[in-house]
């Protein structure tokens, strides 16, 4: 003869305190948790005028981690930073100036340090002067945007094991006591 038992399930909010701990802190992040993130920044970066734009970054507490991108600049985006950064009143013509970013030999770290920025006037005369404060700002720049495309990634991810955030990805979901997720189908 079948027998019945009751078996007492709870939702995430349900749980006692404790054993809801023990749950965020074993809740892995999923795999696609950046997405919005990285389509935020390829949106910037075409807006920005960033072409052929490749951001890449790696995280969060390792030597080495951090976010960097390569692309060459727009002439309209040269010309804006150039105005702003460095003189109003540009004394060579930038139309035929050209400025990317690159990215240094070292595979395993892509922090702002392993990439860098390039200025080429063509055939207009650009003082030594010049060119180091055109190279200053590049770099200025670059390393603003990484910083703050970097520091985007660490708070969505952060954000990932917020008490809210995690019960909001278990919401429906029906908890034992002790913080396993009960299965129906068994």
């Amino acid at each position: 003869m079948p027998e019945l038992h009751t078996i007492k399930t709870f939702t995430f909010s349900e749980l006692p305190e404790d054993i809801r701990q023990e749950v965020i802190e074993a809740y892995e992040v999923p795999d696609n948790w950046d997405e919005w993130v990285i389509d935020a920044i390829n949106e910037e970066a075409a807006e920005l005028g960033i072409e052929n734009f490749d951001f890449q970054y790696s995280g969060f507490w390792s030597q080495g981690d951090g976010a960097s991108f390569t692309g060459t600049l727009s002439t309209e985006l040269l010309t804006s930073l150039l105005k702003e950064e460095v003189n109003e009143e540009l004394s060579f013509n930038i139309t035929t100036c050209t400025a990317q970013i690159d990215r240094k030999s070292y595979p395993h770290y892509v922090h702002e340090n392993m990439v860098y920025a390039s200025f080429d006037s063509g055939d207009e005369p650009v003082t030594d002067e010049d060119r180091d404060a055109i190279l200053t700002a590049l770099e200025a720049w670059k390393n603003a945007l990484c910083s703050k495309w970097y520091r985007q990634l660490r708070e969505s991810y952060d954000a990932e094991y917020e008490e809210e955030r995690i019960a909001e990805e278990f919401e429906g979901t029906r908890f034992l006591r002790n913080g396993k997720v009960f299965d129906f189908n068994f």
